[in-house]
């Protein structure tokens, strides 16, 4: 296999374990908590929110461009994909979203994207060692 390939199937690899991370995460939350609908509503909406947030910013930051000012836009558009949405559903919440607010949206907001968060460290970071140890992107 070439780098190009290593590295999308990297990509994709990470996107599955992302979306993994935020399942369990979910299914935690569900099953933890009561059956109020008002829960699983607030749950789904945060959950919603955090995939977009997370996979949109797995996939901007796995670019490589050769251009090194493109790489740098490229990591602060990643982080903030990642921030930003969060930070106006969270004022949107404070100011209009009184019953999700009320269902713990927000608390469920900060728990999911902790989660995703340490899993996109980790991944990047095995990432950078696979590519250091010869492994991942490794041409024998």
């Amino acid at each position: 296999m070439n780098r190009a390939t290593d590295h999308r199937s990297w990509t994709l690899v990470g996107a599955a374990i992302l979306l993994a991370v935020l399942a369990v995460a979910v299914a935690g939350a569900l099953a933890t908590g009561d059956a109020n609908p008002g829960r699983r509503r607030a749950v789904g909406v945060a959950a919603a929110i955090c995939l977009v947030t997370s996979l949109g910013a797995w996939l901007v930051g796995r670019a490589t461009p050769a251009d090194p000012a493109r790489a740098v836009g490229l990591g602060m558009a990643a982080v903030g994909l990642r921030i930003f949405p969060l930070l106006v559903a969270l004022g949107w919440l404070q100011v209009a979203g009184g019953s999700l607010r009320a269902d713990g949206a927000g608390e469920w907001l900060l728990v999911f994207y902790l989660a995703l968060l340490a899993t996109d460290i980790l991944l990047h970071m095995m990432g950078i060692r696979g590519r250091r140890n010869g492994g991942a992107s490794s041409t024998n």
